[in-house]
């Protein structure tokens, strides 16, 4: 994960979404510095001697994101500042963008430290997610901060496929219960990489309006990209239970969408009118999704 510079504005920094301060003439020139031609033009030597912690918090960060892109060549000077100022979450960042065996080991090494930003530090190792013992990765699944959860979960991805699906699921059943939609939605897509009946199920119980619409989006969402014959029965399950209600309207264009399966869907839903479940309108408006044109 790095930290974009691109809507940030070379001569002022902020204080939040909705304060903005003039930056001072000294982090103005820095900010200049940063905005000048390309960026190779400051060796990594040279903005690490920009760098110090009494800048604002922007421009800390736009200064390590910078010295990371130099990669191998960052990482002495990476280690350099940990050491001078304390291991900073931009620092942390930068440190992982390296990408350096050196600097694996000095973020594994800090792993113990309580008084290091955790989540910084576990999307520091995200390039070496599959080195991160599983039990690391749960406790920060367990922990109630949402940055938590969410570094725990790019930390997941790595392990999610050697894990069986009733496996994973435990791992992720609290994920998929937090009242934050974009924990939920962060699991959601960590979970749509697989394709087991049980895995495709639970993700079809977040198709109910009782959920927020981003949630059941990313659900159904997620059941069309898998296209599986179970994902898409349960579209269909779902879209039966969810007519007259918001979440209809996203199952009829993601039911559309399963071409492979479109002839099986025609069959299901002509069954269904002759049973009268649905009725002649809604067959008429699902059939015209199915068979476009």
């Amino acid at each position: 994960m790095t930290l974009s510079l691109s809507s940030r504005p070379l001569t002022a920094t902020t204080t939040n979404a909705s304060t903005a301060l003039p930056a001072s003439p000294d982090e103005a020139a820095i900010w200049n510095r940063l905005g000048q031609g390309p960026r190779s033009q400051l060796d990594a030597e040279e903005i690490a001697g920009l760098y110090r912690p009494s800048l604002s918090q922007p421009l800390r960060a736009a200064l390590a994101e910078r010295l990371g892109m130099h990669e191998a060549l960052a990482l002495l000077p990476c280690l350099a500042l940990i050491q001078r100022y304390g291991p900073s979450p931009e620092l942390l960042v930068a440190l992982g963008m390296t990408h350096q065996p050196a600097a694996r080991d000095k973020l594994f090494g800090l792993l113990d430290d309580p008084d290091v930003d955790r989540p910084a530090l576990l999307r520091s190792l995200a390039c070496w997610g599959r080195l991160v013992k599983l039990e690391v990765i749960r406790d920060a699944l367990q922990h109630p901060a949402e940055s938590m959860r969410r570094a725990g979960l790019e930390l997941l991805q790595f392990h999610a496929r050697l894990l069986k699906p009733s496996a994973l699921l435990h791992v992720c059943e609290d994920l998929l219960n937090d009242v934050r939609p974009q924990v939920v939605i962060a699991t959601i897509r960590l979970l749509q990489r697989r394709n087991e009946a049980v895995i495709v199920e639970r993700l079809a119980q977040l198709l109910n309006p009782r959920f927020p619409d981003a949630v059941c989006d990313a659900a159904v969402q997620a059941l069309g990209c898998i296209g599986t014959e179970t994902s898409v029965a349960l579209l269909m399950s779902s879209w039966l239970k969810c007519r007259g209600t918001h979440l209809a309207e996203a199952l009829t264009q993601q039911l559309g969408a399963q071409f492979r399966y479109r002839n099986l869907l025609l069959q299901r839903l002509s069954r269904l009118q002759q049973q009268g479940v649905v009725s002649a309108a809604e067959v008429k408006s699902l059939r015209h999704t199915l068979q476009p044109g």
